[in-house]
């Protein structure tokens, strides 16, 4: 699972690129620029602990400020990037919490036929009560579950840039512990290695034919008193990638996922997996994206995997140079393998940024949540409305 952070920072980060905050860098003699941002916000939950009965709501105020420095002189890139993410609950404050991301990125041109790329990120995050791992639990813990997590990652492609054939080797190594709330945790540390090998060939009419093969192996720290959790997965994609022009561009990739237990006693999953995602522009100011995706993942709770299905749906409109908005529909379905569970949540989001300046915007949003689950004490309706700041220099 992703961490709040994570998700934040690169909003954070990604605002300044395609909206209305437009930041100034800090340039440097050492030749890295550096860009600080901050976005901070008040929001009301009326169900902090994500529970079917007896909520409990909050105001909570949320600061996030982040740092990035970057460097570019052609050939090779480097970046550097922080960032804390505090919330402070006025009603609840054991549900306060802060949030901490460090990453870096190295890009570099080796030759005309070779570039390599490596990226590594830290991250010390946190699950609100009721979510992750605690789903369920409720109003049991007496504050939300930590964790940190370290993703070390890398890839050396080979083809010149001319050529329409490119191949691609990767490698990812993946970490995670949990910091408290050991009784329900301890047993989903673990870490994961992956390899593969993408193979990549260019049309005349800007699109990518893809074939991606990866080898996942996963080991948890300690074992599941249930059995043992650790397996390896092996997944085969193949598809498009396209740029046709301004109006469209996306990525289908359909394929084969097999997911084997070291253990006999839990399980096997092999099947059909895939990743779509569709943006279409039909105006510069107007924008469509249509995505889904299927694959099997570990539980944070009980079963041997889940059958994952997604579905997204937004629309970001630019009204003015100083207004945007943005509706979005989310989907998530899981079929739990093991274990008689089925759960459905959905998620409507709906938001207006005003730009007051060019360095600073204004931004009113809403999400509605809905989560029904074959388990009792797992569904639950979540209602947040808030405004948020975006600054820079």
């Amino acid at each position: 699972m992703k961490s709040k952070l994570a998700i934040m920072t690169a909003l954070a980060f990604a605002s300044a690129g395609v909206q209305a905050v437009d930041p100034q860098a800090i340039k440097t003699e050492s030749g890295f620029d550096i860009t600080p941002l901050l976005s901070t916000g008040l929001k009301y939950d009326d169900n902090i602990t994500s529970v079917s009965a007896n909520e409990t709501d909050s105001w909570i105020m949320t600061v996030l400020p982040s740092l990035k420095a970057s460097r570019d002189d052609g050939v090779t890139s480097l970046e550097f990037s922080a960032a804390a993410y505090h919330g402070n609950y006025f009603s609840s404050s054991s549900d306060n919490f802060t949030d901490t991301l460090l990453g870096g990125l190295f890009n570099t041109q080796l030759s005309e036929q070779g570039k390599l790329n490596v990226k590594a990120d830290m991250v010390w995050g946190h699950e609100d009560r009721g979510t992750g791992i605690t789903e369920g639990l409720n109003n049991n813990l007496d504050d939300p579950t930590r964790f940190n997590n370290q993703t070390l990652s890398g890839y050396y492609e080979y083809g010149a840039l001319a050529a329409p054939a490119r191949v691609r080797f990767g490698a990812r190594y993946f970490n995670k512990e949990y910091m408290n709330q050991r009784e329900v945790t301890q047993f989903r540390d673990y870490d994961s290695t992956m390899g593969g090998i993408n193979f990549y060939y260019d049309t005349l009419s800007g699109t990518t034919a893809v074939l991606e093969t990866s080898i996942v192996d996963i080991g948890y720290d300690f074992v599941d008193p249930e059995a043992p959790r650790d397996s390896k997965e092996t997944n085969v994609k193949a598809g498009a990638e396209w740029q046709i022009s301004a109006l469209t561009s996306g990525e289908f990739k359909l394929g084969y996922q097999k997911k084997e237990f070291d253990d006999s006693t839990r399980d096997d999953f092999s099947g059909v997996a895939w990743t779509v995602n569709a943006n279409w522009a039909p105006l510069t100011y107007s924008n469509f994206n249509l995505g889904t995706g299927r694959k099997a993942k570990d539980p944070l709770q009980g079963g041997d995997y889940i059958k994952e299905t997604t579905y997204s749906l937004s629309w970001y409109h630019n009204w003015s140079e100083a207004v945007q908005t943005q509706l979005a529909y989310n989907r998530l379905e899981e079929d739990y393998v093991g274990i008689n569970r089925e759960d459905e949540n959905d998620s409507y989001t709906a938001s207006i940024k005003y730009a007051f300046r060019r360095f600073v915007d204004v931004s009113l949003f809403t999400t509605v949540t809905d989560k029904t689950s074959s388990v009792p004490g797992i569904e639950f309706d979540r209602n947040i409305v808030g405004v948020n700041f975006d600054f820079s220099l």
